[in-house]
């Protein structure tokens, strides 16, 4: 019943809207070489929803430590998965936040390295170190079965957290999934960037 719920509320809640553009690609630029996020008219609603300047970090000796806020409560557990350079002060991450607070739900929200109050440089993210970041969530912060829900590129780093923790994964939640959109970027790069391809499908395994 709370996973409907849930489902319910993540495709009733408005979210900012946002387009992808080309960027230029080089290899020092990393996941921002190949999309670009163009942010445009944000809601201006959920009162109850105000911005937490609280966090804590999760401290990775060999990877940048990641800021997070921890919701305590029943399971399942909800992982909300930003899209790309969200924060995990943003609109649907606060919905969902108070949206589990109000069913007594767990509940984590983060921000990605190289991103908002996390440690690190974003224009050498990648997805691979994204990935690797949700799954240092998943292993290192939540209790019990979670479910995930993921928002625009944050659905594609979803599914593979998925199908690299199943046992911990019980449900998904896909909010404007971005499933599609980095398969087609990246195959409409031109031929000429075949060598930049090749570094870019390296750096994001």
């Amino acid at each position: 019943m709370a996973v409907a719920r849930l489902a319910a509320v993540a495709a009733w809640v408005p979210y900012r809207s946002c387009g992808w553009a080309a960027a230029p690609v080089g290899p020092h630029r990393g996941l921002g070489a190949l999309l670009a996020l163009i942010p445009q008219r944000a809601p201006r609603w959920l009162p109850a929803c105000r911005q937490k300047t609280s966090f804590s970090f999760l401290n990775r000796p060999d990877l940048p430590n990641l800021a997070y806020k921890k919701l305590k409560g029943k399971s399942p557990g909800i992982v909300f998965i930003p899209g790309y350079l969200s924060y995990m002060n943003g609109t649907k991450a606060l919905a969902i936040e108070e949206f589990c607070k109000s069913l007594g739900h767990a509940c984590i929200r983060f921000d990605y390295s190289g991103v908002g109050s996390s440690d690190g440089n974003s224009e050498e993210s990648t997805l691979g170190k994204w990935r690797k970041d949700v799954l240092s969530i998943i292993d290192d912060l939540a209790d019990g079965p979670q479910i995930l829900v993921g928002s625009s590129l944050g659905g594609w780093l979803m599914l593979h957290a998925a199908i690299a923790r199943p046992e911990k994964v019980v449900a998904l939640i896909g909010v404007a999934t971005a499933a599609d959109t980095l398969v087609t970027k990246f195959n409409q790069l031109p031929v000429e960037d075949s060598g930049r391809k090749n570094y870019i499908s390296l750096h994001s395994a």
